[in-house]
């Protein structure tokens, strides 16, 4: 997802949250020119989450969850609150730890409804107005989509086949090659057999599927993605050649990754022949109907 150019306004929302609720401005240190880290304190290798984990005497380990990013100081920090700062300098979050406490998380996903950016993050701790220590977190969230599957040439997969069209649906395969999570949010569908139907460009599903780090999610869709008849109305495939179908995939973190199917279309309006033709195969299967 494109970097939301509304971020300065909630930035500036997020700072004035802070201020209300008594934290010193000196403990926002880390949004101005004082956060330039010191490359012998940031981290040039990763846990087994991929966070640059290492090479601070402060921040002694940097973890993902399912929504946050985890962090443990050191037990002989002396470290009041710890700020995260996001790669257009603003202050994404801030924490502050009790005495005593050496644990403490960001929610990094979930937590707001625009996009959250990628890049380089800092952590900044800080001992009431002096900052103890800083050092730089890459957090990427790179989703692809690897793959669309037609119900009709996979009926083996989990699908519900409560319905008697059911295999007119489709599922979309996600794979997630960064080091945090992202969120799906939407599945918008453009020249699907759906849309010709439907007399609609493109066609869109809600979804609220987390899309981990380092797995391949399988999405299934919300609709008959394949369908070219209703009680009401058919598609002439007769007067269709091969159309190209795009999905794209609307997620909280990282750049909205999109995928392109090729279909031909053959048959006439009572009965119309679909074939899928850029994944191999040359098998058409008939919509003859089934509702």
């Amino acid at each position: 997802m494109t970097e939301n150019t509304n971020r300065d306004d909630s930035g500036i929302a997020r700072r004035a949250v802070l201020a209300s609720l008594g934290v010193s401005t000196a403990a926002l240190a880390g949004c101005t020119s004082d956060t330039s880290t010191d490359p012998s304190n940031s981290s040039n290798s990763t846990d087994g989450n991929g966070i640059s984990a290492e090479g601070s005497d402060v921040f002694t380990s940097v973890e993902i969850g399912d929504a946050t990013l985890e962090i443990e100081v050191a037990d002989d920090a002396s470290v009041e609150f710890i700020n995260l700062i996001d790669p257009n300098g603003e202050l994404f979050d801030q924490q502050r730890l009790a005495t005593g406490e050496t644990t403490t998380s960001f929610e990094i996903l979930g937590r707001y409804e625009d996009s959250v950016p990628t890049g380089d993050y800092e952590l900044v701790a800080l001992d009431g107005d002096e900052q103890v220590d800083t050092t730089t977190l890459t957090l990427e969230a790179e989703c692809a989509i690897t793959d669309v599957l037609w119900a009709a040439e996979n009926p083996d997969m989990e699908w519900d086949k409560n319905s008697p069209v059911w295999d007119k649906n489709a599922a979309v395969l996600i794979e997630n090659k960064g080091n945090i999570p992202s969120l799906l949010t939407e599945i918008q569908w453009t020249g699907a057999p759906i849309n010709h139907l439907l007399s609609t460009e493109t066609k869109s599903y809600y979804h609220e599927t987390r899309l981990p780090p380092g797995e391949t999610t399988t999405v299934y869709s919300g609709g008959r993605i394949y369908r070219t008849e209703s009680p009401h109305s058919s598609v002439d495939c007769g007067e269709l050649g091969t159309e190209s179908l795009t999905v794209t995939a609307i997620v909280q973190v990282g750049d909205n990754p999109s995928y392109s199917q090729q279909i031909r279309y053959g048959g006439t309006e009572q009965s119309c022949d679909l074939t899928i033709t850029d994944n191999g195969s040359d098998d058409s299967l008939s919509e003859n109907g089934d509702l």
